[in-house]
This record gives structure tokens, C-alpha cells and sequence, in this order.
């Protein structure tokens, strides 16, 4: 498939699940700040001490993602006795560092660490081969592995993901229009989040194999992609300055059945290939409008009032959806013994 990360066409079926754990709780992070305006995501605290914002937790997230890929780059190169662990009070003064050293910055530093950071994170990961990843490590503070790290990257996102929610409720938020870079690092993550789950489908069955109700894995895919182009229709109306006019569908169901059967006969890869063709049109279209025309207000097909920044963010949820059915259905297969 067209753009499909190497590391995961490569990775052994343990490293897919790890990858697809860590895009889901980073997807799931994410979400949680879609949609909220930067005042929010800069000035209301997250926690009861009033300390940290959004915006600090992310800085705190991307810090600790840097830690994780230095120990391993010390592991690459033999040096893993300089790696230093940090635990209890040890972390606490960790926090506090890194809190003193990014609490002044604007958002979109924050944002671009949080990104990059992981990245670089990812890009690490993918050098150590599964026998590294596995092994057992001696070091003076006590045994541990690279394995053990990378799962902490999944446990740590999904652990500020719950205070996330936590602060949500307690705040009564609400989703609205954000910032356009949040945006588009939310759909890169949802994209990476349905990618890594079908990775977890082997290739042999990616065309047969029922996943989704009768839909195969095929089925589903194309499926986004027939819902994307609806997606890129719209927000090319948008940003001409007018309202979507994308088909009327009277029956969503049944549209999802006729453009299923219309894909019937299609190869794997043109299914994925389309996949791709619609998110960069998308993508295209969006890195041309601005903060304003992301906020902009239009008539929605459906009667609806709302934001082109709205818009793109039912094709975000669109994707996290099928990613999340897949990892369920991937689950349960595994628990009956059939997968």
C-alpha cells in the first residue's frame, strides 16, 4: 500500500501490536485537545494545583518521549550503562525541570515538540532489532528493556489522556474551533492510529477475512476512503468561500453498500492507493486556508451550522472509529484462539 510505514510492512506481529498500542493511545491523547481554542489549551489548568495547562502537558509528554529515545540510542551504540532511570522523588524533580524550562512557551512550540518528539521516538524504535527489543537490561538502577520503555510511551500517553478527560468533565468543555496545527497533527495521528491496526491483520487475509460485520479489511478502507472524498468535496466548497454541496444521501446505509459493492472487484492496493489519494487532496486543501477560513461558519448539507475546522474533524473521528473497531475485532479473534 502506497505510504505505508516500512516499520510496520517489516515489523514481526508482537512489534505490530506495540506500534498499533502506542498510535492508538497517542490518537486518543490527541483527541482530547482537538477542538479547543488556544486560551483554553494556554490558561486553564488541567490539574487542582492550577499549575499545568494542556499545552504544558504536551511539553511534558514530548520531554519524556526525548528520554525514551536517547536511552535508546545509548543502547544502539553499546552504551546502555549510561543510562540513567528515573523513579519517585527522582521523577518528580525531573517534572519539575522540564516544567521550569517549557512553561513559557507558546503552543505551537509545544505542539511541534510533542510531534517531532515522538517521531523521532518512532524512527529510534525501528533500528533496534526484536532480539534488542526484548532483552533484558542490567543497568545499576535495576533490569529493564527497551520494550519496557516503549510500553511506558503507551501508558504515559494514556495516563495524561485520563487527565485530559478528567479536566473536561470538571471544566464542562466543549468542542469547537482550534488551532489549525492541532488539527492536523490530530488527523496524522487518527491516520497513523487506523494504519497500525491494519497492520495487525495479516496480508493473506486483508481481502477475505471478515473484520467488520461482512466487510473485510479491504471493505473498510475503501469505505474511508469513499467517505474522505465526500470530505475533500466539501471543504474544497469551504474554501472557495462557499457552503459544502456535497450529494445528498437519504440512506447512509445504503450508500455504504453500494459503494462497497462498487469496490468490489478493486486490487488491495488501488483500494489503498485511493486511500491515500483522498488525504492528500484533503491535506492539500487544508494547508492552503488559514486560521480564518478554518473558522469560518457554513450551512452543513444536513442543516447543521458549523466550522470547515468542524468539518475535517468528522473525517479524524471517521478514521479513530475504524481504527478502534479494528484493534476490538482484532482482540477478540486472538481471545477465541482464530487470529
Amino acid at each position: 500500500m502506497a505510504h505505508y510505514p516500512v516499520y510496520l510492512k517489516t515489523a514481526s506481529p508482537q512489534r505490530r501490536g506495540l506500534l498499533a498500542r502506542l498510535a492508538a493511545e497517542r490518537a486518543a491523547l490527541l483527541w482530547q485537545i482537538v477542538g479547543l481554542d488556544e486560551k483554553t489549551l494556554t490558561e486553564s489548568p488541567v490539574f487542582d494545583d492550577g499549575a499545568w495547562t494542556a499545552r504544558d502537558v504536551l511539553a511534558h509528554v514530548a520531554a519524556w518521549d526525548e528520554v525514551a529515545t536517547e536511552r535508546i540510542e545509548l543502547l544502539l551504540t553499546g552504551r546502555e550503562q549510561e543510562v540513567v532511570m528515573f523513579a519517585g522523588a527522582a521523577a518528580e524533580v525531573r517534572n519539575a525541570v522540564f516544567y521550569t524550562a517549557r512553561k513559557d512557551w507558546p503552543l505551537q512550540w509545544a505542539v511541534g515538540a510533542f510531534v517531532a518528539a515522538r517521531s523521532g521516538f518512532l524512527a529510534v524504535l525501528a533500528r533496534l532489532s526484536d532480539d534488542d527489543l526484548h532483552r533484558r537490561l542490567r543497568l545499576p538502577s535495576g533490569e529493564t528493556s527497551a520494550l519496557v520503555w516503549a510500553e511506558w510511551r503507551a501508558r504515559h500517553d494514556a495516563a495524561h489522556a485520563a487527565d485530559l478527560v478528567a479536566w473536561w468533565e470538571r471544566r464542562g468543555l466543549e468542542r469547537g474551533v482550534g488551532p489549525r496545527q492541532i488539527l492536523l497533527a490530530g488527523l496524522a495521528a487518527a491516520r497513523d492510529e487506523l494504519l497500525a491496526a491494519v497492520a495487525l491483520v495479516p496480508p493473506e487475509e486483508r481481502a477475505s477475512r471478515p473484520v467488520c460485520g461482512e466487510w473485510t479489511l479491504k471493505d473498510v478502507l475503501g469505505h474511508v476512503a469513499d467517505w474522505e472524498w465526500v470530505g475533500v468535496e466539501g471543504l474544497r466548497h469551504m474554501a472557495a468561500g462557499r457552503s459544502p454541496q456535497v450529494e445528498h444521501i437519504e440512506s447512509i446505509d445504503a450508500w455504504n453498500r453500494a459503494h462497497a459493492e462498487a469496490r468490489r472487484g478493486q486490487a488491495w492496493e488501488d483500494v489503498g492507493a485511493d486511500l491515500h489519494a483522498a488525504r492528500d487532496a484533503l491535506l492539500e486543501i487544508l494547508n492552503g486556508m488559514s486560521q480564518a477560513d478554518l473558522a469560518r461558519s457554513f450551512i452543513f448539507p444536513w442543516g447543521s451550522e458549523g466550522a470547515a475546522y468542524q468539518w475535517v474533524c468528522v473525517f479524524l473521528a471517521h478514521d479513530r472509529e475504524h481504527a478502534e473497531g479494528l484493534q476490538v475485532e482484532r482482540a477478540f479473534q486472538s481471545a477465541a484462539g482464530t487470529g
